[in-house]
């Protein structure tokens, strides 16, 4: 049983750290020159994005120079978020977003733990629901519990809480949900959605149901998963990965058995040892994850130019 407890914490763990690796986005839509006053203007917005965003409540948007050279940048905190890991988030997710995207006139990036968003571009985004590029990532571990209760508990958990979601307001369009499933071992579901406030309650409830039917693709549900798109955030598991004292209350559903969890600290305590170790190993994968990335983009513009003067 303690082998057991212990590998699918650290299933959990690992699902944790590779979530929060920041997966940039670069887009193709037009590229500047380095000294340029593009490049000037972008260094300008996204160096001073991060304190506006914590500045005021997780949120802000902002554009900065004269056509064509006037581009425009967005920022967003998860809605647990304080200040300060706001702040960070923000500030961190923009460098490395700059480092990534040399010379694109537009990306984004969600990055961090808990998520924040950067994105920017040469025209205006605001208010406008992208469903595209998407990134998402699963737990490997299947539900174990019966798949009728889960999926009936699931159903209205994920309503209710697109349901409040999309009703916020012009500064928060935020929601976490909680349900029991039955008393088995990890069988509890956690759940967060967020979209970002610029969205009309419609196109907030769109961009979330796009990402539940992405998770419902599966044929064996899993313990846990995300997805991220330009506008909003999708995110589960079967332990309360949120700050749930910062957030609005969660969305409760009854579950359809007794509570008979293992206390959070008895499975810490278990595996605490392990965890840094575990940790270096998955932050060394995503470093090599993005290397491989820049390669093969690399390669493939390579075979465009090949291509290019073959024709």
């Amino acid at each position: 049983m303690k082998n057991h407890i212990q590998f699918l914490f650290l299933s959990h763990i690992l699902f944790i750290i590779i979530s929060s690796c920041s997966a940039a986005s670069c887009y193709d839509t037009g590229n500047f020159t380095s000294n340029s006053t593009y490049a000037n203007n972008r260094y300008q917005i996204l160096s001073s994005l991060a304190s506006n965003v914590s500045s005021n409540g997780g949120f802000f948007t902002t554009s900065i120079g004269l056509e064509p050279n006037k581009i425009y940048a967005l920022g967003l905190c998860r809605g647990d978020s304080n200040t300060e890991s706001c702040f960070g988030c923000v500030n961190s997710t923009s460098q490395e977003l700059m480092a990534e995207c040399p010379n694109q006139k537009e990306a984004l990036s969600w990055g961090g733990d808990p998520e924040c968003l950067v994105r920017y571009a040469n025209h205006s985004f605001f208010g406008i629901l992208k469903f595209d590029p998407s990134d998402a990532g699963y737990n490997n571990s299947d539900i174990s519990s019966d798949f009728s209760d889960f999926a009936q508990i699931w159903d209205v958990l994920m309503d209710r809480m697109i349901d409040r979601a999309s009703s916020g307001t012009s500064k928060l369009k935020y929601a976490t949900g909680e349900a029991r499933v039955n008393n088995l071992l990890f069988q509890d579901i956690y759940a967060l959605v967020q979209c970002t406030p610029d969205l009309s309650p419609t196109d907030c409830s769109n961009c979330q149901r796009a990402n539940i039917a992405h998770y419902q693709w599966f044929d064996s549900p899993r313990q846990g998963g995300y997805v991220f798109r330009p506008n909003c955030i999708f995110r589960w598991g079967s332990y309360r990965f949120y700050n749930a004292s910062a957030s609005p209350p969660p969305v409760n559903v009854n579950g359809l058995a007794d509570d008979g969890s293992i206390e959070p600290g008895t499975i810490a305590a278990i595996v605490v040892p392990t965890i840094t170790l575990f940790a270096f190993v998955v932050a060394i994968t995503c470093i090599i994850l993005k290397r491989r990335r820049k390669k093969r983009d690399q390669e493939v513009e390579s075979k465009l130019k090949n291509l290019m003067f073959l024709l």
